[in-house]
Order: C-alpha cells, then sequence, then structure tokens
C-alpha cells in the first residue's frame, strides 16, 4: 500500500505545475506500523487538506511511508523548491518521534527498536525537514503532531520531540496534538491570519522559531482562484485535446482563458478531415469525385469509391492547381467546384473528339479514293494500314477475303496450310518461315508485306495484352457496357448492336474513338475513356 502512494507522491512532486500557484503543502500521516501499534490520532489533519486546495496550493497526502520513502519524497519536495523558487510551503508530519541530545527523528512506518547503529535507517532527521523548509525563509511552516513514542527506548533515546527546538531562521514551527493542530493549520490558510494569533486561540499548540506578530503567511486579498484558473489552462494547454479545453470551460466559463480555450476547441473540430467527414458522403458520390478528377487529369488510380493515397495526393493536385489549401481532404464548395470544372472539360473533350472525327473522316474518304476505291489488293492493303478501323474497312475486309478466297482456292493444300499457319501467328518469324518454304507461294508477295509491316520502324505497337488486363481488372457490369456502347454510338462511332458484349464491332468502334480522342490505339476500355463517356451524368449525384 505505502510503495504504491510513494510512486504517487513522487511522481507528483516531479511534475512541473505552474510557479504561479500559492505554494505546495504535504501533509505525512502515519498510522499503521509493521511492528508498532498503530497511531490514530492523525486523520484530523487530512480533513484540512482541502482549505490549502482551496487557497491555491498544490497539495498532496501521503500515508503510512517507511523511512526510505518519506525520504524520497523530501528529497523531491526540495527538488522542486529549488527549480520554482516557491514563495511559501507547508510540511505536516503526524506519527511517532524520537529524540536524544543530539538530534530527533520522524519515524517511518517501519521503525522497530530504535538504536545508534539503525535510527537513520528507520526515521529521517527533523533537521532535514527544517533545512528543506529553510530555503523558503519567511514562508515555511512545519507542523509537527506530537504522538510521542509506543515503547520503552534505550541508548539515550526518549520518546517525541525536545523542548524547545532548534528551527532555522525564517521557518515556523507548529507542535501540539494532532487535533488542535488541525485547527490551527485551518486558520493559517485563511487569508490575512497571523501565524501567532492563529496559536493562541490554542492553548495546547506552540509556535516556535520564526513568529513576527506583524506578519500573515498568506496576504489579506489573496486570490486563490486565479493560479488555480491559471492552472487549469496549463493542464488543458499541455493535453491539447478538445475534451481538455471543454473541461477547463466547465470549470471556468468565465475564466481568463475562456476565450482562448473556446478557439482552440473550434480550430481542433474544423479540421478539413472533420469538415469532409461531416458531409456523409456516400460511396458512389465518392465515384462522382474520381471520375471528375479522372477527367481533369488527376489520377486517382481507380474509380472505386474509396478515397485511398493516390486520391488524397490527386485532391491536393487538384486544390493546389486551383489555389486552396492542399489539405487532401474536400468541402462542399469544392466538391461542386470540381464537379463543374469536370463537366465543362468533358465538354470540351467532347467536342475535340467530335473534330478529330470530322477530321479523320476526311483524310480516310479522301485515302479511300486516292488508293483506288478498292479496285486492287495493293491499294485496299494500303487503305487498311493507314486506316484499319475506317469508313471502308468493312468493304476493303470483305473484297481481300474475296481475293485470298480465290488465291487459295488456285494454290496447293500445302502452300495454303502453310499460309494459314503464318496468318494464325502474325509474326514476322512466322512469315519467314513461310517465305523459306515457299519462296513463290500463292501468299509470298502478302507474307513479304506483312513482314515489313510488322518490322518497319515507327510509332511502336500498343501493348494490347496489357490494355486487355487492364479492361479485365475494371470488373465493369453489363449495364456499363451498354451505356459505354450508346455513348460510341451517339457519337457516331457504330459499335453495331448494343448489348454491352464488347464484340467485333464495339471493338472497332473503341479504336475509332480513341483515335478520335488521340489515345493509344488498343480496341480496350480504360477508366479514363469510361470517365469520360459517362460524364455527362456527374452531377445526378448531388441533385
Amino acid at each position: 500500500m505505502f510503495r504504491r502512494f510513494v510512486s504517487v507522491c513522487v511522481l507528483w512532486l516531479a511534475l512541473a505545475v505552474p510557479a504561479s500557484a500559492s505554494g505546495i503543502a504535504l501533509f505525512v500521516v502515519n498510522e499503521q506500523h509493521e511492528h508498532l501499534r498503530t497511531a490514530r490520532e492523525g486523520a484530523d489533519l487530512l480533513r484540512i487538506l482541502r482549505r490549502y486546495e482551496a487557497a491555491g496550493f498544490d497539495t498532496d497526502q501521503a500515508t503510512d511511508l517507511s523511512a526510505p520513502a518519506l525520504r524520497a519524497a523530501l528529497m523531491a519536495l526540495d527538488q522542486r523548491i529549488v527549480r520554482e523558487r516557491l514563495e511559501r510551503v507547508v510540511i505536516v508530519f503526524a506519527g511517532y518521534t524520537v529524540h536524544n541530545q543530539s538530534s530527533t527523528w520522524l519515524m517511518g512506518s517501519d521503525a522497530i527498536d530504535p538504536g545508534l547503529a539503525n535510527i537513520d535507517a528507520i526515521g529521517v532527521r527533523l533537521e532535514t525537514v527544517l533545512a528543506i523548509a529553510g530555503r523558503v525563509q519567511g514562508g515555511a511552516v512545519v507542523a509537527l503532531a506530537e504522538m510521542g513514542y509506543p515503547e520503552r527506548l534505550g541508548d539515550g533515546f526518549q520518546q517525541g520531540l525536545p523542548a524547545p527546538l532548534s528551527v532555522p531562521q525564517g521557518v515556523s514551527v507548529l507542535r501540539g496534538p494532532a487535533g488542535q493542530l488541525a485547527a490551527v493549520l485551518e486558520s493559517v490558510a485563511t487569508p490575512g491570519t497571523n501565524l501567532a494569533e492563529a496559536a493562541t486561540r490554542s492553548r495546547q499548540v506552540r509556535v516556535e522559531g520564526f513568529n513576527p506578530a506583524y506578519l500573515t503567511f498568506l496576504p489579506e486579498g489573496h486570490e486563490p482562484s486565479t493560479q488555480a484558473d491559471r492552472r487549469d489552462w496549463s493542464n488543458a494547454e499541455e493535453v491539447g485535446t478538445a475534451a481538455a479545453y471543454r473541461a477547463y470551460l466547465a470549470a471556468w466559463p468565465q475564466g481568463l482563458f475562456a476565450a482562448d480555450a473556446r478557439s482552440a476547441i473550434e480550430r481542433l473540430e474544423n479540421t478539413p478531415e472533420r469538415i469532409e467527414e461531416a458531409l456523409g458522403l456516400t460511396r458512389d458520390e465518392r465515384r462522382a469525385i474520381q471520375r471528375d478528377l479522372t477527367i481533369l487529369n488527376f489520377n486517382p488510380r481507380g474509380i472505386d469509391g474509396i478515397f485511398g493515397p493516390a486520391s488524397r495526393t490527386a485532391i491536393t493536385g487538384w486544390q493546389g492547381r486551383n489555389e486552396h489549401a492542399q489539405t487532401g481532404f474536400l468541402n462542399r464548395d469544392q466538391i461542386f467546384q470540381l464537379a463543374g470544372q469536370a463537366t465543362r472539360r468533358a465538354a470540351e473533350l467532347e467536342a475535340e473528339a467530335r473534330e478529330r472525327q470530322a477530321e479523320e473522316e476526311r483524310q480516310d474518304r479522301a485515302y479511300w479514293r486516292d488508293t483506288g476505291a478498292g479496285q486492287d489488293e495493293a491499294g485496299l492493303r494500303a487503305y487498311l494500314e493507314r486506316f484499319p478501323d475506317g469508313i471502308f474497312s468493312s468493304i476493303a475486309r470483305q473484297r481481300l477475303d474475296e481475293i485470298e478466297g480465290a488465291r487459295r482456292d488456285a494454290a496447293q493444300a500445302r502452300d495454303r496450310a502453310a499460309w494459314d499457319i503464318a496468318r494464325r501467328d502474325d509474326t514476322a518469324p512466322a512469315y519467314e518461315r513461310y517465305l523459306r518454304d515457299y519462296p513463290r507461294g500463292a501468299f509470298a508477295d502478302q507474307a513479304r508485306g506483312r513482314i515489313d509491316a510488322l518490322t518497319r520502324p515507327g510509332t511502336p505497337r500498343p501493348d494490347l495484352d496489357a490494355a486487355r488486363a487492364e479492361e479485365e481488372t475494371m470488373f465493369l457490369p453489363r449495364f456499363t457496357l451498354v451505356i459505354v456502347e450508346q455513348r460510341l454510338a451517339a457519337l457516331g462511332f457504330d459499335p453495331g448492336e448494343i448489348d454491352g458484349r464488347l464484340d467485333t464491332d464495339a471493338r472497332r468502334a473503341i479504336r475509332r474513338y480513341q483515335r478520335a480522342s488521340d489515345l493509344p490505339v488498343t480496341g480496350y476500355l480504360t477508366p479514363g475513356i469510361v470517365s469520360r463517356l459517362m460524364a455527362d451524368s456527374v452531377f445526378q449525384l448531388f441533385e
């Protein structure tokens, strides 16, 4: 029990409480002893501890301390007096005491058989306590409850306190029975009370040491509430939470720092994160925000309705471009501004796509005409090489199929089989193998043409496998694919039957859209393409 309390006591004494407090009051009451009968006269002293708290003192009580624990508590108290330059200190001890011709000891709860060899191990010299109090000259009160000692003593030791005591300059000592001493100490805690006058009211309490008739321990008009107010504000600032500032306001609604506390609460509760959280954005609304960011070229790395690190980075980038504080969290005004910008940009992208589409169609028709309008195989192949998904691509492929069909019918069976294998692989090595085996085969010219096309320097071919894998990871539902095909049809890219299946016609339409939008031509969907095609519905979630 006493060990647990000592830890608390030492911690209290070590903490730096504001120096504006009235002082320190430490009450030590040793009632329970390990080897001696209980001393029951000190409880009255603990009841007045509240009076010193009300007077603005930092107070603590310690019960049943062993000599080492009492020594540790006094050492911590001494360090604090030196560090904080306190103006007042009150030390109260109620417990057994012994003395001899040379010194007096305050006995710990572990006292047993005092003797010359063990006295300093089981007790603390009164001179030590008085020396610590002497650091606060003119503002130090040491109160000693005279309880004697419950057993006979030897080695020249006597029970209780000697008379008189040797008291350092500037230290006031009160001594007497615990009950009478409590009454005097209670009066001393009242501002304007003179120490000698308070002791005179009790016949059994004596004052020794510093005892000026004109001086009061606490001055008239002492205002402890101001010190307590400052102490509680310091504690609230140290914790720094809204709950701590509310606790301060609950105790001091009109306190010195009430306005500061309210400002701190407002600052803590109006953070960007809390403001966005208060909007209660649904997952669909978050998806709409991610689509808007994508349209404006701020990549959230997915449109899943989850604001992860990439989405926060995208939001931060958008805020920086628009001269907002770059917090990574949105408020309602910013969400509407973002949606408005995305809608305008989507319209611009669609207009640009239409312009590109018109120019593409003009070039498409001109090249079809320049290559012979499908009258020969070379012209058909030249047209398809430049416009594989062009206006006349279906006609060109149909005619080439007819040409190849006629050639295949005229070719030998093994020649045709080898060509089918090369066509299936559609790689330069495959066509080279065909030419090695059939240098004059029916499809030799076509093989050379494909080798030339596959190995010609130019723009790198898009990675179709990666594009296909990216589309598959989007897990687009069929109704979304139907909307995509509807948008492609509305833009004039002819996806064929609108059924959400992305067949050959739909893939051709996607490639046409990608060319018109100046995007990599793969025939597969990306998050950016889906966001653009569905941009006309971005405001629906906020209406």
